[in-house]
């Protein structure tokens, strides 16, 4: 028998970095775990070395997730100056 109510918490983490789920529909607990992931994100696309590179691996990134990729890279770049 599983302890969990529905998906386990990996998977809800998983289905909103892909994009098919949206981040505020979760609760504060797996919208804080995406947040780390976020950062990772927005730091490995601050290190490419063009912006083209930077524009297509923001381009690949899921729908529902991009905003907040895109609003970190921000906070992370001002914070860079």
């Amino acid at each position: 028998m599983s302890i969990w109510n529905g998906k386990r918490p990996t998977d809800r983490i998983r289905a909103v970095l892909q994009g098919k789920v949206a981040l505020e529909s979760e609760d504060q607990g797996i919208q804080s775990a995406c947040s780390k992931h976020i950062y990772d994100g927005a730091r490995s696309v601050l290190k490419l070395s063009t912006k083209e590179a930077r524009r297509a691996a923001l381009d690949r990134v899921p729908a529902l997730i991009r905003p907040h990729l895109e609003r970190e890279i921000l906070r992370l770049h001002k914070a860079r100056k």
